[in-house]
């Protein structure tokens, strides 16, 4: 197993960058959310003999935790 090299190779970090990008900037955090998944995801899927990226599975989890957060936030506002 080797680390990936060009320009899949910023498919990870890019991930976990949107994934923290979208704790920051709350008004469009979901589409951060998504992109930083689907970017994580391809990164995975594609590695072939590459060691797996824990940039991306970091990012993965950073976006995921802020979208259940985001949503927990949105059903409590329903609930008067």
């Amino acid at each position: 197993m080797k680390d990936r090299s060009g320009s899949q190779a910023w498919l990870g970090p890019i991930s976990l960058g949107l994934a923290v990008a979208s704790w920051i900037f709350p008004y469009v955090n979901l589409v951060l959310v998504v992109i930083a998944c689907v970017c994580g995801v391809v990164s995975i899927v594609t590695r072939k003999w590459h060691t797996i990226d824990w940039t991306a599975v970091a990012g993965i989890c950073v976006a995921s935790g802020q979208a259940v957060l985001s949503l927990l936030v949105y059903a409590a506002s329903l609930h008067p």
